[in-house]
C-alpha cells in the first residue's frame, strides 16, 4: 500500500484518508463533511458531504482574481478547484506528504512544507486567508496577529473548524478553541466578525462514519498503514469523545468570516523567551529596580510561566504575567497560576478603560490560559486594596480574600524536652526528600476545604534552595525519642525580624513548629517572628499565641473567564509569604 501517497501521511490523517479509500476506491478531502438530517452518514458515503463543505467555502470567498493564502492544504483539491476559477494560491502544510499530493495536483499551485507560524511573506500581499480545520493547531494571538499583517487592507479570513462551545469543570484539558475567546482575540487584533453560521449539526455525523469505518476496516488498516494496534485504540477513544462531546453540545463546528479593519492601537502577544530583556526594560522603567536575568528565569523560564503582552509597534507597554503552581483544590490535584509583574507603562495608566492596555491584557490572559478544559484552572495573586478595587470596576477580578500579618514574640527558653531541631541543608537532598514529602502528605488532608499550593521537594527544591537572589533557611524539626519529623518552618531573617514564610506541618504539630522558631528566633537574638497567612486561616495561628494585624494585600479572582465561581473560592486560600515571587 505504500504507494498510495495518502498512507504517507501524518497520522491519523493517515486512518481518515486511508478509512475513505478503502470505502469509496478515491479520496480527495480529509476535512469533515455535511450530512443533512434525513441521511444517514454511513450510507451517504464521504464524498458528497465533503463536497458540500467546500461548497460552502467557496460560496464565501471573495470573488477572482484574488490572491489566497490557505493554511492547511490537505490533499489539495480544494487548492485546484480555487485555481480553476481564477484564483491565485498559496497554500502550506508541515506535512510533506499532504504538500507532494497537492503538487501533483496543480502545477500553479505554491505549496510551502512548513507551519504557518514559520511562513515568511511581504505584508499586504494576501487578499484572503482560508483555513479548513487547521485554526485549531495555532495558537489565536499568533494567527491573527500574522494573518493581520499579510492580509490587504480590506482582507478577510475564512475559516470553518471545530470550537469548544461548553466548559465544565470535569472536562480535561483540550486542544480546541473556545469559540466566544476565539472571537473576542480576533477583534482585539483588528478583526471584526461578518459571518458566523453553526454547522455543527450538518458535521457531526462525520465522526460516527469515521467510527464505523475504522471498526469495519480494523486489519486493512493496521496491515496497510505504519499504525500499530495501541495508536488505533487511542484514535477509536478519542473520536468517541468527540462523538459524546457533539451530542452534549460541549463541541461545535462552525464557518466565522472576519475582515481586515484597522490596526489596533496595542498588538496583544503571548510572551516568549527570546523577549525576556524587553520585559526586563519594562520592569525597569515601571518599578524603578532591576529584573535580573536570573530572577526571570526563576519565575519564567523552563515552562514555569507565561504572559501577555501588549504592544506599540516595538515598544512593550504592558505586561501581565503568570507563574505555574501545583495545588491542592478542596484535596483534588489541580494546577493554578500566580499572577506576576502585572505592569503598563507610565503614559498609558491613565488609560483604566476596558478599551486600555491594563485590561486587555489582564482580560486576555485567564481567556488564554486559564479556567475549564485548560491546564490552568484559575488564578491569584497579591495585589493592594486600590489596585483590586480599579481592577474590580474593569471586571477583571474579584476580592476573595485578605493577606493579615501574625506576630509573635520571641521565646527565650531553654530546648523543648520532647523535640530537636536541626537546620536542612541543600546538599542532603536523598534524605531530605523523603522527609519534606512525607510532611507534607500528612499537611495536606488536614485541609480538606482549602486551596493550597503543594508543598512537596520539587516546590520547596526550586522555591527556596534554587531563588537566585535570597538565602531561605529550612528548619526541621523531629521527635527526640523516636526521631519522626513533626514539621519544617521556612524562614528568611531579616535584621531583627525573623519571617517565617512557610510551614509543612499538619494542624495538631504547628504550636510545636511555631514555638521552637519563636525559641530559635530569641537563640539568634531577634526581637520578632512575623508571617503572612490569608485571613480565613488565621485563627490557625492566633491559637498558637499569634495576633493578627491588618494588611493593604488582597486575593484577586478572575472573572473574565469560563472557570470556578467567585463564591466557590471566597475565603479557600491558604497563602503565605512563600506563595508569592517578591518575597
Amino acid at each position: 500500500m505504500n504507494h498510495l501517497p495518502h498512507t504517507q501521511l501524518d497520522f491519523p490523517l493517515n486512518v481518515y484518508a486511508h478509512c475513505i479509500y478503502i470505502q469509496q476506491g478515491s479520496v480527495d478531502y480529509l476535512h469533515f463533511g455535511f450530512v443533512e438530517a434525513d441521511e444517514d452518514a454511513w450510507t451517504v458515503g464521504a464524498q458528497l458531504p465533503q463536497e458540500r463543505s467546500t461548497a460552502l467555502l467557496l460560496d464565501n470567498l471573495p470573488p477572482a482574481p484574488c490572491h489566497i493564502l490557505e493554511i492547511g492544504l490537505g490533499l489539495g483539491t480544494t487548492a485546484s478547484l480555487l485555481i480553476e476559477r481564477g484564483y491565485q494560491v498559496t497554500a502550506m502544510s508541515p506535512d510533506a506528504a499532504q504538500v507532494s499530493i497537492a503538487q501533483q495536483k496543480s502545477a500553479k499551485l505554491t505549496a510551502h512544507c512548513q507551519r504557518f507560524e514559520e511562513f515568511q511573506a511581504a505584508p499586504e500581499t494576501y487578499d484572503c486567508i482560508l483555513l479548513q480545520e487547521s485554526a485549531q493547531y495555532i495558537r489565536d494571538l499568533g494567527l491573527f496577529n500574522k494573518a493581520f499583517d499579510l492580509l490587504k487592507p480590506d482582507g478577510q479570513m475564512l475559516l470553518v473548524d471545530e470550537f469548544s462551545i461548553l466548559r465544565e469543570f470535569d472536562d480535561a484539558p483540550e486542544g480546541l478553541h473556545y469559540l466566544p475567546f476565539f472571537i473576542a482575540h480576533a477583534e482585539r487584533c483588528g478583526f471584526t466578525k461578518v459571518a458566523e453560521q453553526d454547522l455543527s449539526a450538518r458535521a457531526a455525523p462525520t465522526v460516527d462514519y469515521l467510527l464505523t469505518a475504522i471498526d469495519l476496516h480494523r486489519a486493512r488498516l493496521l496491515a496497510e498503514l505504519p499504525i500499530s494496534e495501541e495508536m488505533l485504540a487511542g484514535l477509536v477513544s478519542h473520536l468517541q469523545r468527540y462523538r459524546q462531546h457533539y451530542r452534549g453540545g460541549k463541541y461545535g463546528y462552525y464557518l466565522l468570516k472576519f475582515n481586515k479593519i484597522k490596526t489596533p492601537r496595542w498588538r496583544l502577544t503571548e510572551v516568549t523567551a527570546a523577549e525576556q530583556d524587553t520585559v526586563r526594560g519594562l520592569f525597569y522603567n515601571v518599578f524603578e529596580h532591576e529584573l535580573s536575568r536570573e530572577m526571570w528565569h526563576w519565575k519564567y523560564g523552563d515552562g514555569r510561566g507565561m504572559a501577555i503582552a501588549a504592544w506599540q509597534g516595538t515598544d512593550m507597554v504592558a505586561h501581565y504575567g503568570g507563574i505555574l503552581r501545583e495545588i491542592s483544590y478542596f484535596g483534588a490535584p489541580k494546577t493554578a497560576v500566580q499572577i506576576a509583574d502585572v505592569m503598563v507603562a507610565s503614559k498609558e495608566r491613565g488609560m483604566l478603560t476596558r478599551q486600555g492596555a491594563y485590561f486587555l491584557t489582564g482580560a486576555t490572559f485567564p481567556e488564554t490560559y486559564a479556567g475549564y478544559a485548560s491546564p490552568v484552572l484559575l488564578g491569584f495573586g497579591f495585589p493592594t486594596a486600590r489596585a483590586i478595587r480599579t481592577a474590580e470596576k474593569l471586571g477583571l477580578y474579584s476580592d476573595v480574600g485578605k493577606i493579615v500579618e501574625m506576630h509573635w514574640d520571641v521565646l527565650n527558653t531553654r530546648p523543648a524536652l520532647k523535640t530537636r531541631i536541626r537546620h536542612l541543608q541543600p546538599l542532603e537532598i536523598a534524605r531530605d526528600q523523603v522527609i519534606i514529602d512525607q510532611l507534607w502528605a500528612e499537611m495536606q488532608p488536614d485541609f480538606p476545604e482549602a486551596m493550597i499550593g503543594v508543598k512537596d521537594w520539587k516546590f520547596v527544591q526550586h522555591r527556596y534552595y534554587q531563588h537566585p537572589n535570597k538565602r531561605y533557611e529550612l528548619l526541621l524539626v523531629f521527635s527526640r525519642f523516636t526521631g519522626k519529623a513533626l514539621g519544617i518552618a521556612v524562614i528568611l531573617r531579616d535584621g531583627a525580624l525573623c519571617k517565617l514564610m512557610d510551614v509543612i506541618v499538619s494542624r495538631k504539630n504547628l504550636p510545636i513548629l511555631l514555638a521552637q522558631v519563636r525559641r530559635m528566633a530569641g537563640c539568634w537574638g531577634m526581637e520578632s517572628v512575623k508571617a503572612w497567612i490569608t485571613e480565613n486561616y488565621a485563627p490557625v495561628f492566633t491559637h498558637c499565641e499569634g495576633t493578627a494585624h491588618p494588611t493593604d494585600v488582597r486575593i484577586p479572582h478572575c472573572v473574565c473567564y469560563v472557570g470556578p465561581e467567585t463564591d466557590t473560592v471566597r475565603g479557600h486560600w491558604w497563602l503565605m509569604w512563600g506563595d508569592t515571587d517578591f518575597m
